[in-house]
């Protein structure tokens, strides 16, 4: 996401723990907050939040991201 200051490529913005037997499937629900997207704008002195296309991805952990997408912050 292009910010003005530096972030993190990558973040935890939330999990869900599941556990499935082998060929189970199921949908996992996690919620994003809009804090979670946000950062401090020292010039500002306040959270701001950029709008436009955020990567989202999931997986078992930030080195076995199989799945990739995009949510759109307005």
């Amino acid at each position: 996401m292009p910010t003005r200051v530096d972030t993190p490529a990558r973040t935890l913005a939330g999990f869900a723990r599941v556990a499935l037997k082998p060929g189970e499937r199921t949908t996992a629900k996690i919620e994003i907050s809009r804090r979670l997207v946000s950062f401090w704008d020292e010039d500002k002195d306040r959270w701001t939040t950029p709008t436009g296309k955020v990567p989202v991805y999931v997986g078992t952990s930030v080195a076995d991201a199989g799945y990739a997408g995009s949510i759109t912050v307005k």
